[in-house]
């Protein structure tokens, strides 16, 4: 379905606000939240929201003074590679907003408020792509991993020695002679 599809569109009429607060939900391609045709998938790095993967938007909308207020959860499926072995890894992204619309809106701040409709795209977008984990993901499979390569395994632990002298550090070993003549010593 393309974007500007009435069914799955986040462009909601202001009319249906005249009431007071509404709650709105809405279920969208992550295909749909593309800026272009030719933008890639919701991604940050190599952890993406897939092109044919859904996002649900659940609102609370509001008019307010000077703009439009929205209130709510969304939500989207993520995959990425594990940081050990680079198999895959899925999770959710869940984002609970509180954001403005107006009809000026101060950059960084808020968003377009068109005059007869507001476009939450934007919004929905951006709260995504700031829940993306941009960090190492965890391994989902047990320590030690079966798809670890076992070259980048850590070295094992040295037994331990009984012996206190196979402990020392074999450049105290002069030291340590002088102190056992001074010792013996009368």
């Amino acid at each position: 379905m393309s974007r500007g599809d009435p069914e799955r569109s986040l462009s909601v009429p202001l009319r249906l606000l005249g009431r007071g607060p509404i709650s709105w939900s809405k279920t969208v391609r992550a295909a749909d939240l593309a800026e272009s045709d030719d933008s890639t998938e919701l991604r940050i790095a190599d952890v993406e929201v897939p092109r044919d993967s859904e996002v649900d938007v659940e609102l609370t909308l509001e008019l307010i003074s000077g703009g439009l207020s929205a209130a709510g959860r969304i939500t989207a499926a993520w995959q990425g590679p594990c940081a050990r072995c680079w198999m895959p890894v899925e999770g959710e992204a869940c984002a609970n907003v509180r954001e403005l619309f107006a009809a000026v809106p101060r950059e960084g701040e808020q968003y377009q408020l068109h005059p007869e409709h507001a476009d939450l795209a934007p919004m929905v977008r951006e709260a995504i792509l700031l829940e993306l984990p941009i960090e190492a993901i965890a391994c989902p499979y047990p320590d030690p991993c079966p798809n670890h390569p076992p070259d980048l395994d850590p070295a094992p632990d040295e037994p331990a020695r009984d012996d206190p002298a196979e402990q020392q550090d074999p450049r105290w070993a002069p030291l340590e002679a002088l102190r056992r003549g001074q010792a013996e010593s009368p």
